[in-house]
Parts: structure tokens; C-alpha cells; sequence
């Protein structure tokens, strides 16, 4: 009996020990003494050195945004930078095209009580995810090399940031946080809400919004998003969109493209959209159960959750363009949160879905 037990207690403590957890962000320099902006501006610098294009460098709308009271403004600000690396770009899709939209690397900035603190969004983390149709589909071979190179990619930008960043170095993952089997197997946060964890092995979470015929190859493709971005400037919200949550003003509704990776070679774009209110609520969320006196904007510690990614791509004949489901998006961000918050704030998914289809596709939209 000692001997089953101890051969159990050996079983367990190997699986723990073995066992990796990985967070949707990364934490790299906490800490960190100085203005912001000049941070921004170094990082800018040095990932540019290093041969990283910079698609986006600007504020991210914080709480306070959306916070018609000023007592309960926290008076923290945060920075987004969006990268992208063609060497990167090119290893995602010679797995296959749909995979470029993993392609945005992205790192945050933001104020704390005790100094301003780095985080990624841990592109390790996000292509376990995005590549899991591989290992659900019996290339597990394929999926551990992707893997393994994805390691690289992040390996080589923590380095940068913590030889280019003053403050405390550190390599926390921070929540959400999935260990290598959920990840792989796209297990189920949240059962009955959200499905699957996956974005290519159940085609509800990242469904096709719009599709057209076309023969003219690039050209077509980037006429359709010219078409797209005509659309985002004369897009007007509905009643349910204005209505989910306060806002200072109309700019606060509008979606604007703030990242873009083209490749031509393979007949595709990703597009990063987002909005000041959006990112501000959620944030706001993510915040609740987290915050104090000393910190009432704890929630901007996932400032890289956005842009939201639409891929637009040529398939057979017809360009295809395709978003993630945004309640299987927030689960994937934010959920952290907790089933509480989705609760209360079950509706804001499906208006976000509506809003940025009816955005980009203009007079074309249909309402579901």
C-alpha cells in the first residue's frame, strides 16, 4: 500500500513539475522609472534596429474614458506598439495562409503606482491556439515544430526588451492562463458560452463575414479593403451600440484600421482595427474585481489585447474575409474576468460582432 502510494505521489509531483502554463501576456520590465512617452519612443528605436516594422505606436484608451465620474479616474495612461517581422510573417504562412493572422506581434506599456511596467502578448501562447487544428488533426509533429520556432520569435524580442528596458527584468506569464494540454486540445473555458478554444477546428469561432468573387489576384484584394476602409469612415452606430455604455463623444465609436501586413505572394492582408470605447470597457471589466484606492485601473495589464484581426485572403476564386467571434475573442483575452463579468456584460459580444461587420461591409451588411 506505502509503495502504490509513494509511485502515486512520485505520478503527481513529475506531472506538476512537467506540466507548462502559459499566459496571453507576457510580462518583461516592471518597475520602470520615467515618462511614458519617452519609453515608447525608445522601444519604437530599438525594435526598428533590430528589423521589426512598426505598424502602430499610440495611447490605448484606459478606463477613465468611459468614466463619466472623475472620482473614479485613476490617472494611469497606456501605450500599444504593433510589430511586424516579414521572416516572422513568412513562418506562419508556409504552415498555410489563414495562420497570418497570428501575425501581429504587440507590445504594452503602462503606468502602476510604483513605476511603468512591459508586456507582450506572448506569441508562443497565441499560436498554441491558432495552430491547435494542427494537433487536433493528427500533426502533432507539425504543431511541435511551429511551436519550437515560435519560441525564437519570443525569445528574441523578451531579450531585446530586456537589454533595451530599464527596471526590473522578468518572464511572468499573466492571465489568462492555459497549461500545454488545454491549449493543444482546445478545451472549453467556458462551456456553454464559448465553445472550443480554437480558431480553425470549429468554424464558429472564426467565421467566414463576407465573400465575393474575384479575378484580378492582389489587386482585388486590395481594392475589397480600400472598399472596407471607405466604409469605416461612413459608418454610423446603432441605438444598441451607443447605448451599452457612456461615452464622451462620437470619435469614441469609430473604428479605425491601425495595422495592416500585406503579402502579396500569397494573396492576403491582415487588417488590426479597433476602437477607443472598446478598448476602454474592456479594460474597465478587467479591472472590477481587481481594483483598490492605490490602483483603480488595474485591467490596462492587458493592454495588448487589441487590434481585433480581419483576414482578407484569396480561396479558389473568391476572396474570403474572415474575424474571430468576439465572446470566443474576450475568452481568449479576458478571461481572467471571470463567468461573473460575462454575465453582466453578456450582451456587449454580439453587439461588437454586428458593429465591426456593419462597419467594414457597409451597405453590404445583412443583419443576422
Amino acid at each position: 500500500m506505502k509503495t502504490k502510494l509513494l509511485v502515486l505521489l512520485i505520478f503527481i509531483t513529475s506531472s506538476l513539475t512537467f506540466a507548462s502554463n502559459h499566459g496571453i501576456y507576457l510580462m518583461t520590465n516592471i518597475n520602470v522609472k520615467g515618462n511614458i512617452n519617452e519609453l515608447q519612443k525608445l522601444i519604437v528605436s530599438k525594435v526598428k534596429s533590430e528589423g521589426y516594422k512598426v505598424l502602430y505606436s499610440n495611447i490605448v484608451n484606459v478606463p477613465d474614458f468611459v468614466r463619466q465620474d472623475k472620482t473614479e479616474h485613476c490617472g494611469f495612461s497606456a501605450r500599444l506598439i504593433v510589430l511586424s517581422k516579414n521572416s516572422y510573417s513568412k513562418m506562419l504562412t508556409s504552415y498555410g495562409t489563414k495562420y497570418l493572422v497570428a501575425g501581429f506581434l504587440k507590445i504594452g506599456l503602462y503606468e502602476t503606482p510604483n513605476g511603468i511596467n512591459v508586456v507582450i502578448t506572448d506569441p508562443e501562447t497565441i499560436n498554441r491556439i491558432v495552430f491547435n487544428d494542427l494537433f487536433e488533426n493528427d500533426k502533432v509533429d507539425l504543431y511541435k515544430e511551429l511551436i519550437s520556432k515560435t519560441k525564437k520569435y519570443k525569445n528574441s524580442l523578451v531579450s531585446l526588451l530586456h537589454n533595451s528596458v530599464d527596471g526590473e527584468k522578468v518572464k511572468t506569464a499573466m492571465e489568462p492562463i492555459r497549461d500545454d494540454e488545454d491549449l493543444e486540445e482546445s478545451s472549453k473555458d467556458m462551456f456553454m458560452m464559448v465553445g472550443s478554444l480554437t480558431l480553425f477546428n470549429d468554424e464558429d469561432q472564426f467565421p467566414l463575414i463576407y465573400s465575393t468573387q474575384n479575378s484580378k489576384g492582389f489587386l482585388g484584394i486590395q481594392k475589397l479593403k480600400e472598399k472596407f476602409i471607405a466604409n469605416l469612415k461612413s459608418f454610423k452606430p446603432t441605438e444598441d451600440d451607443k447605448e451599452y455604455r457612456w461615452y464622451p463623444n462620437e470619435k469614441a465609436l469609430k473604428w479605425k484600421v491601425i495595422s495592416e501586413i500585406q503579402l502579396p505572394n500569397k494573396n492576403a492582408i491582415l487588417l488590426g482595427l479597433t476602437r477607443p470605447r472598446t478598448e476602454a470597457v474592456s479594460f474597465n471589466i478587467a479591472s472590477a474585481s481587481r481594483e483598490d484606492e492605490g490602483d483603480m485601473c488595474p485591467g490596462i495589464d492587458h493592454v495588448t489585447a487589441y487590434p481585433f484581426e480581419v483576414l482578407i485572403l484569396q480561396e479558389e476564386n473568391k476572396i474570403n474575409v474572415y474575424t474571430q467571434r468576439q465572446m470566443h475573442r474576450m475568452d481568449m483575452y479576458f478571461w481572467d474576468a471571470g463567468m461573473s463579468a460575462f454575465m453582466d456584460h453578456m450582451s456587449m459580444p454580439g453587439i461588437l460582432d454586428a458593429s465591426l461587420r456593419k462597419a467594414l461591409l457597409g451597405k453590404e451588411y445583412i443583419e443576422d
